[in-house]
């Protein structure tokens, strides 16, 4: 600093602190801030970790190229095969067995028997349950015996009339 700088600053004090006091003959050399910024208002990156993430989208990118490729090459195969296969011709049923043409015309496969059949068993089993109950709680229970007299007496009323006393 200049010597007229460190005047001025002396009298910026002074003028600050009170025109009573008197300014310091030591001119300030120092300030008591640092002009540039601290590293709180600034984030700095590690360089390490800067590279490690750059690695990791890249490869992420590849992954995703391939498999965006083998989709392509997959539904590309699909309609290769798709265009080039003929309808199969309906089988004869000529030489098969009638229980095999009964199965094909039902429409339900066999999964879907079993589970129309463990339906149907399982509501016949509640039917029954129903009559055995019907059949142990559907019996007439004797009615209870109507409730005794009261033994204890009435409280006697008042014998004064209500309303306002003479």
């Amino acid at each position: 600093m200049s010597t007229e700088q460190s005047e001025s600053a002396t009298a910026v004090t002074a003028h600050t602190q009170g025109e009573t006091q008197a300014a310091p003959a030591v001119a300030v050399t120092q300030q008591a801030t640092t002009p540039t910024a601290t590293t709180s208002t600034q984030r700095v990156k590690n360089p390490k970790r800067v590279a490690a993430g750059k690695m990791v989208a890249e490869r992420t990118r590849l992954v995703r190229e391939q498999q965006k490729k083998a989709a392509e090459a997959y539904l590309a195969e699909n309609k290769a095969k798709a265009a080039t296969a003929a309808p199969e011709p309906a089988p004869t049923t000529e030489g098969e067995s009638p229980k095999c043409s009964v199965e094909k015309n039902s429409g339900l496969s066999t999964t879907q028997w079993l589970a129309v059949a463990s339906t149907v068993v399982s509501l016949v089993g509640i039917y029954y349950k129903r009559e055995e109950l019907k059949a142990v709680f559907g019996k007439k229970t004797p009615e209870p015996a109507p409730e005794p007299a009261r033994v204890e007496p009435e409280p006697a009323r008042a014998t004064q009339p209500k309303g306002l006393k003479k």
